[in-house]
């Protein structure tokens, strides 16, 4: 075995002065010593020579330690050609084999390991999730595989080091990340390929394709698709299950193999929370594997859809333009009411009411003016009369001198209470101008102005749109009506409508959602995270002045669909979310008390955790991503029981040792020796003038 360390190649000494600044140190020593010592002394003439010596050496080395000497100290390391042995330890490995067989490959991949460390060579043992300290650490219980990620980790910290080759055992089943093959390497990869490339019979769900969110009371599409190999022109069936009770099933008669079949379900939302759905094939005989042909669904199911009400004094084209962006938001019912032609009084109540010129000089029906007074609204007020629109919106109010404008949209750039793209913004110069009362004005309350009038290329201060946030509703008023010409001029040159979707999609989303007002909060930062991810926890807490406070205790509590219960505390914090690591797949619901102000606050929530299952889709061996790896790094590929054959290969690469300087540059000052010399020299004249008679 080579030594690491060679030899020390050099010391030398450097100063932040000059050089030259040495021999008058010795010499300001030697005067300091003779003019101390010159004077006739109680001893003799030797015992005078040898103090006047020591007081010279002493103050030549604290002349010395001035000047800021330097030790640079240059020493060569020799290292050893470095090999990583890279394994593959995910589930498919050992869910190919059956135990007798996976037990051979383990011994295999063992012996590989213990005769490379019997060569002169650095090895590294890597497995997908990070470096090993040894063959036993090895779990084969990874759920992906991402071997672009173990390939290019190795190249990225092994650069600029002495790195020979990568020893990579796979079956080359990649199924996570971006594709290994066409990777640029530094290094020979020698693959040693496990596993077999013939597909046996298997039936396996390929994956689930559903909507995460579903409203209660409605049904919700659930469809699987199904990956067959050998079983062509059989009957399958599919069941789904709710807490491992049959709700659904169907049959599918295969076609065609080594193909996709799906079977589509109409599932109905019932609960709120979070529902787990799994999806089971029922097993046909011979399968190789029956681990892949259960997938679960996770399904958040929320309350009701929101729901809007358009009123208005009579039809109009921006009726039409506002209901094409609320209809296209998923979860939000719109109806619509015209006096004169609605024969039915909508049914309340609703999250927000928008009033197209209403009110105006006559009176709205009862039910809607006592519905506005506690809901959300939006006003669009025309350039009628506008008396009773000011008297009834909490927004602003108009004194109209029987006058209009025609005005263009300015985007107010200090509007808060949401964003728009920036890179829309342009549009808005070519959307022509709307009506718009002319008057003085008066903006209520703490409203924020979202648009302001542009008369011609003059800009105005007088608002177009303006948004209040209540503290118990939300309100807002567009001065005007006519915006449908915005929509319909974005569509003709564009060919679509992003900025005006946009603009009155996140007003009308602002407006209807209701604000959470609670002064304890906590929720998951997913509905639905891997069983290899970390669970988050965002805690906030707010004092009586609604502002947020931190390092409260927080009590949590964790139930899983067993009715298991974990109890956890924290304290929040405004820098770090709580988290837990390693739950098992499965629904939880989780319920945080804390104590605020002397009130014991509770809030609760769902969230799921499902197994990533990657690793069971299909076990059969890709050997030929295995070769290309091996070809377009310059390595070779191998069976794995042919071994012995890739660590010859290693050997011809003739890989040799580099020596490498390592320098540092230390002050002599850092050095506690030098200290101790002075100590000695300074003590050992004190005890020779003491001990014969002087001080």
């Amino acid at each position: 075995m080579r030594s690491l360390l060679l030899f020390l190649s050099k010391v030398t000494l450097q100063t932040d002065a000059s050089p030259w600044f040495i021999p008058l140190c010795l010499i300001a020593g030697f005067s300091y010593g003779f003019i101390l010592y010159s004077k006739k002394s109680p001893w003799s003439r030797s015992i005078n020579y040898a103090l006047l010596i020591l007081r010279a050496a002493a103050v030549a080395l604290i002349c010395f330690f001035l000047l800021g000497p330097l030790l640079n100290q240059v020493t060569y390391l020799e290292e050893k050609p470095i090999v990583v042995v890279a394994i593959d330890d995910s589930a498919s490995i050992k869910d190919a084999y059956d135990s007798t067989d996976f037990t051979s490959i383990r011994n295999q991949i063992e012996s590989l390991f213990n005769i490379l460390n019997q060569s002169d060579y650095d090895v590294r043992l890597r497995g997908l999730n990070g470096y090993l300290g040894g063959i036993e650490e090895l779990s084969f219980s990874a759920e992906s595989t991402n071997l672009h990620g173990v390939l290019q980790g190795i190249r990225q910290d092994f650069e600029q080091q002495n790195l020979t080759a990568t020893v990579l055992v796979s079956d080359g089943i990649h199924n996570y990340g971006s594709s290994p093959q066409f990777l640029t390497l530094n290094y020979p990869v020698f693959s040693l390929a496990l596993g077999d490339t013939i597909p046996e019979q298997d039936l396996s769900i390929k994956r689930l394709n559903y909507n995460k969110i579903a409203y209660q009371g409605n049904r919700f599409p659930l469809e699987v698709d199904l990956y067959n190999n050998g079983y062509v022109g059989e009957e399958v069936f599919v069941d789904v299950l709710r807490n491992e009770q049959v709700v659904e099933s169907k049959s599918v008669t295969i076609k065609g193999d080594q193909e996709i079949n799906t079977v589509s379900f109409l599932l109905d939302a019932e609960t709120l929370g979070i529902e787990s759905y799994r999806v089971s094939v029922r097993p046909k005989a011979n399968e190789s594997s029956v681990s892949n042909n259960s997938r679960t669904a996770f399904i958040e199911v929320v309350d009701s859809e929101q729901r809007i009400l358009i009123a208005a004094a009579a039809p109009h084209p921006d009726i039409k333009a506002l209901r094409a962006v609320i209809e296209s938001k998923e979860g939000v019912e719109v109806d619509v009411f015209i006096e004169g032609i609605a024969q039915e009084t909508p049914e309340g109540p609703y999250d927000l009411i928008v009033l197209h010129q209403l009110p105006q000089i006559t009176d709205m029906p009862n039910w809607l003016s006592a519905w506005i007074s506690q809901t959300n609204t939006f006003y669009i007020t025309g350039v009628e009369d506008l008396n009773t629109v000011n008297a009834l919106n909490p927004v602003l109010a108009y004194n109209n001198f029987g006058q209009s404008d025609a005005v263009s949209p300015n985007f107010n750039p200090n509007f808060e209470l949401f964003n728009i793209n920036q890179e829309l913004l342009y549009r808005a110069g070519n959307y022509p101008p709307v009506r718009a009362p002319y008057g003085n004005f008066e903006i209520k309350a703490n409203a924020s102005v979202y648009l302001y009038q542009k008369v011609g290329s003059a800009q105005t201060s007088r608002p177009l749109l303006t948004v209040l946030n209540g503290d118990d509703t939300k309100s807002a008023v567009f001065s005007g009506a006519g915006f449908w010409k915005w929509r319909l001029q974005e569509n003709g040159q564009f060919e679509e409508s992003k900025l005006f979707d946009e603009l009155f999609g996140k007003l009308i989303q602002f407006l209807a959602t209701k604000d959470d007002k609670r002064n304890f909060r906590i929720n998951t930062t997913q509905e639905s995270y891997f069983n290899t991810e970390v669970i988050e926890f965002n805690t906030e807490v707010y004092n009586q002045l609604y502002e947020k406070v931190y390092d409260y205790s927080i009590d949590l509590q964790l139930t899983n669909a067993a009715g298991e219960t974990e109890e956890y505390n924290f304290v929040n914090s405004p820098t770090e979310n709580f988290k837990i690591r390693g739950l098992e797949p499965g629904v939880y619901r989780y319920t945080a008390n804390t104590s605020l102000a002397g009130k014991r606050e509770t809030a609760e929530g769902t969230f799921s955790v499902q197994a990533l299952q990657l690793e069971d889709i299909d076990l059969t061996a890709n050997h030929q991503l295995l070769r290309n790896i091996a070809k377009n790094s310059g390595g070779r590929f191998y069976l794995l029981a042919n071994y012995e054959d890739a660590l010859r290969q290693i050997d011809e690469l003739d890989a040799r040792p580099i020596s490498r300087a390592n320098e540092k540059l230390n002050p002599i000052i850092n050095n506690p020796w030098w200290l101790y010399l002075l100590l000695a020299l300074f003590s050992l004249e004190w005890f020779t003038r003491k001990y014969h008679g002087s001080y």
